[in-house]
């Protein structure tokens, strides 16, 4: 908790901004993650959250090696995966619906 607070302070969040993306970039690296388009940010970002809050919530946790936080990390991961199935079945379903609005204007004449 003495670290995250000297990390909190003013003069301190560029660096620590930057090393937890270093992090986050390291942690996907490691598990495999080659994507070089936009998901690339949005991933990192997304673990960069997790993490963050993960620790701050470590600094209250009184159980027994962690085991709140490690339920807590869970329900993050479980919900980050969730929203990420939700983003790529929206962004499925908006890519669907422009390329038939597309083809309904095509089919009026309208040259596209």
């Amino acid at each position: 908790s003495q670290a995250l607070a000297i990390m909190a302070q003013p003069s301190h969040v560029p660096a620590s901004l930057h090393e937890l993306a270093l992090l986050a970039d390291e942690i996907h690296f490691q598990a495999g993650d080659t994507s070089v388009d936009p998901t690339w940010y949005t991933k990192r970002g997304g673990l960069s959250v997790i993490y963050a809050s993960s620790e701050l919530f470590m600094t209250n946790d009184r159980s027994p090696g962690f085991g709140e936080t490690r339920a807590f990390l869970q329900r993050r991961l479980a919900e980050a995966g969730s929203l990420s199935n939700a983003v790529g079945g929206l962004t499925q379903w908006i890519g669907f619906t422009a390329a038939a609005g597309v083809n309904v204007l095509r089919s009026k004449g309208v040259r596209i």
